[in-house]
C-alpha cells in the first residue's frame, strides 16, 4: 500500500511562493528544492556509514554527539547549522567526540575565533585548525579517549531519560542543559583533558 501526504502538492507550491518572494538576486534563478540540496549538500552525505560524529557551528565551544544509525529508524540528514565526520569505526566516533568535548582545543581556538558582544562564538570549522593525530587503534591513548568517550554517551543517555528536559529547548535552556550535562559528567571530562594533552603532544 502507498502511503501519500493529503495536500502535499498544496504545501510545495507554497513553500515555493516563499522562496520566489524571499530569494536573492544571487539564487533567483534557482527553485526552492534546487536550493534543499544547494551545493549537494544534501545528496553528498554519506546514509551508509554506520556512525555520525557531529559537532555544532554556532557557540562558544565545540559540543559533540554520535550518532549511531542503527539506533533510528529513519535515514538521519545533517542540517546546515552542524558539521559532520562519518565512520565506520566506533572507537574513531568515540574518540574524536571526545577530542572535541573537551577543554584544551576549545581554550586554544579562543585566539582566532569569532567574537561578539559576549566573547568567542562560532565554532565552525576553527577547532580542526588545532593539531590531534588521526585515531590509531594500535595507541593505547587512543583507545583510553574511546573508551573514556564511550561512557560518557552512555551517562547523558540514561542521565536524559532520568532528568528529560521540561521546557522547550531554546538557546538559553539548552546552554543550561549542556552546563549541567558538563558538570555530571566532570569526573570523566577531567580524565580525557588529561589524556588529550598526551594525544596533542605525540
Amino acid at each position: 500500500m502507498n502511503l501519500g501526504y493529503l495536500h502535499a502538492s498544496r504545501w510545495f507550491r507554497n513553500a515555493e511562493r516563499i522562496w520566489d518572494i524571499s530569494k536573492t538576486e544571487k539564487n533567483k534563478a534557482m527553485s526552492a528544492v534546487d536550493y534543499l540540496n544547494w551545493l549537494n549538500k544534501l545528496t553528498s552525505q554519506n546514509l551508509n556509514a554506520e556512525y555520525v560524529v557531529l559537532y555544532n557551528s554556532s557557540a562558544k565551544d565545540a559540543n559533540a554527539a554520535i550518532v549511531k544509525r542503527t539506533d533510528i529508524d529513519l535515514e538521519f540528514i545533517i542540517e546546515s547549522v552542524s558539521y559532520v565526520y562519518y565512520t565506520n569505526n566506533e572507537n574513531e566516533a568515540y574518540y574524536l567526540s571526545a577530542i572535541l568535548n573537551s577543554t584544551i582545543p576549545n581554550l586554544l581556538m579562543k585566539d582566532f575565533q569569532a567574537k561578539g558582544l559576549f566573547g568567542a562564538r562560532h565554532v565552525h570549522k576553527k577547532i580542526l585548525d588545532i593539531y590531534f593525530p588521526k585515531f590509531d587503534a594500535g595507541d593505547e591513548v587512543h583507545t583510553r579517549l574511546a573508551e573514556y568517550g564511550r561512557v560518557c554517551h552512555e551517562k547523558v543517555a540514561k542521565y536524559m531519560e532520568t532528568n528529560p528536559p521540561t521546557k522547550e529547548l531554546t538557546p538559553h535552556t539548552l546552554g543550561k542543559l549542556r552546563l549541567d550535562i558538563k558538570a555530571y559528567l566532570s569526573e570523566e571530562l577531567s580524565q580525557i583533558d588529561k589524556l588529550v594533552k598526551k594525544v596533542m603532544e605525540q
